[in-house]
């Protein structure tokens, strides 16, 4: 690993570390409204973006799993959003 691959790993790290603490002071301060849940699954999604294209190295050109896996947070967190909207609508 060279020097600057490994100060943008560095970076993707403190990035992701900022999401997750952003996504729990907006989990913690929100309450369960829709908004911040949805914030929170966007969040989500950028996380694991992150780490599908910088941690799996799957960033630098067209590989058939990148497709496959990023595809698949979004159907999950497309799933949790749809369950908040919902219990919140139906009570």
């Amino acid at each position: 690993m060279t020097r600057r691959q490994h100060e943008e790993l560095a970076g993707t790290l403190a990035m992701l570390l900022t999401f997750a603490v952003g996504a729990a002071v907006v989990a913690a301060l929100a309450g369960g409204t829709v908004v911040p849940i949805g914030a929170v699954l966007v969040i989500a999604f950028a996380k694991g973006r992150l780490i599908i294209l910088d941690f799996l190295e799957l960033r630098g050109g067209l590989h058939p799993m990148r497709l496959a896996l990023i595809a698949w947070p979004a159907l999950l967190l497309t799933a949790a959003f749809a369950r908040s909207v919902a219990v919140a609508f139906a009570g």
